[in-house]
């Protein structure tokens, strides 16, 4: 859900992410790109770029107006499972089933690190709001 409660984004095993019209519940757009299921959202917090994870083991960056792919970003060897956006939209985290966590520059889409440290898949993600700590998820 975007921060303003207009509109709601959802994936799902077609591979698309669809935004929706949150009071009227009509679909608004439909964004294609992703060769598995897609696992996990993350909405910026201006509400302009939705960040994905998918089954294809790739994290993908979107315009949330246009529905464009701005970065396919690849690196994980597993199901990606967890994605999230800093405050500013500058970094992505994704987790996954490879038990690391990788932080992405949004500009760029490169891998600007790995994280490793978790024994099972990571699951969940979360950034503070100052931006200082990363929080991560696991069964480990």
């Amino acid at each position: 859900v975007t921060r303003d409660g207009l509109a709601v984004f959802s994936g799902g095993n077609d591979k698309t992410i669809r935004k929706w019209n949150a009071d009227t519940g009509a679909e608004l757009l439909m964004m294609e790109g992703h060769g598995g299921l897609v696992t996990c959202i993350s909405i910026s917090l201006d509400g302009k770029t939705v960040c994905s994870g998918s089954s294809d083991e790739t994290v993908r960056l979107w315009d949330a107006s246009t529905g464009a792919s701005s970065h396919v970003m690849s690196g994980h060897s597993g199901c990606v499972y967890a994605v999230v956006l800093n405050t500013n939209a500058s970094l992505v985290y994704s987790g996954s089933q490879d038990h690391s966590i990788k932080e992405w520059g949004v500009t760029s889409g490169e891998c600007l690190r790995t994280l490793l440290g978790h024994t099972h898949w990571v699951s969940s993600l979360c950034v503070s709001i100052d931006g200082k700590h990363l929080y991560s998820g696991s069964q480990d």
